[in-house]
């Protein structure tokens, strides 16, 4: 009852929608998720995308908030990895005092779909999410935020799900700029990559270590030579930090670095760096 009461201003006029707009350069040095001498390789991938948001009235210090978003990914050594991802978002916040430093709790959901230029990667996503924000200054603001999803491929190996409990430090001196430090918290399936050889009984991954693993697998011509993909349930670890300038009213630059640890029979490390621009209208 306590929902249905609310989303019932869900059918009362909403505020929006309030649209915006993204741009990014990424780079990995590791795209393959492989471990040490198992086929390590770099890549560039472009992306862009926008979110078309609405705003609705939940009560006393509560708002509901709507969105639909769509974006597209070029990766541009693996074309395979190119993608297309549309999904809405619903989420309640509400605000457990007033005042300016006053926490904020929330919770949601969202879903996508993602085609893959290899199909055989192309899912339908779905994940739920609660999290909580701390403003303890003007300057300095903590947000701390789990989820837990699930994504359903084509294929057996690029299906699973996951445990995700992140953490960021955001300190703002002034209008201009903003710093952050995340930190982050991952268990579930991912997907570990292999270099491969033909042997006279089919393909075989260079590394032995592979045969350890429980989970499916499957040939994968991704990544301009042959390799075996394996689903793996591993827990990782992340941390990074960014800035994030201001360049005018309404829009930003951040530049961000994010290195992740994944842990389990055959580990592997991928660090990130990434530079986007974000604009509302």
């Amino acid at each position: 009852m306590a929902i249905l009461t609310l989303l019932a201003p869900l059918g009362a006029r909403a505020d929006g929608p309030y649209v915006s707009d993204t741009a990014s350069l990424l780079w990995q040095d590791n795209a393959a998720n492989a471990a040490s001498g198992d086929g390590i390789l770099g890549a560039y991938t472009v992306g862009a995308g926008g979110t078309a948001s609405w705003i609705h009235s939940g009560g006393f210090s509560t708002l509901v908030l709507t969105s639909l978003s769509a974006n597209f990914e070029v990766c541009t050594p693996f074309s395979g990895l190119d993608n297309v991802a549309v999904g809405p978002r619903l989420e309640i916040r509400h605000k457990l005092e007033v005042g300016p430093y006053a926490p904020t709790v929330y919770a949601g959901a969202d879903a996508g779909l993602v085609g893959f230029d290899d199909p055989e990667r192309s899912n339908a996503e779905g994940a739920i999410f609660a999290g909580y924000s701390q403003r303890f200054t003007e300057a300095l603001q903590l947000v701390v935020e789990g989820r837990a999803g699930s994504y359903d491929a084509k294929e057996t190996v690029f299906t699973g799900s996951y445990a995700h409990l992140g953490a960021t430090l955001n300190w703002d001196p002034n209008a201009t700029w903003r710093f952050a430090v995340t930190g982050g918290w991952r268990n579930g399936d991912t997907v570990a990559g292999y270099e491969a050889y033909r042997s006279p009984s089919g393909w075989e991954p260079i590394d032995p270590g592979a045969y350890a693993l429980a989970g499916p697998w499957r040939y994968v011509a991704t990544f301009r030579k042959p390799f075996l993909d394996y689903r793996v349930s591993a827990l990782t670890w992340s941390y990074g930090a960014a800035i994030s300038p201001a360049i005018g009213r309404n829009t930003s630059v951040t530049l961000g670095f994010t290195r992740f640890e994944t842990l389990g029979p055959d580990p592997y490390i991928s660090d990130e760096v990434s530079l986007s621009i974000a604009h509302k209208y």
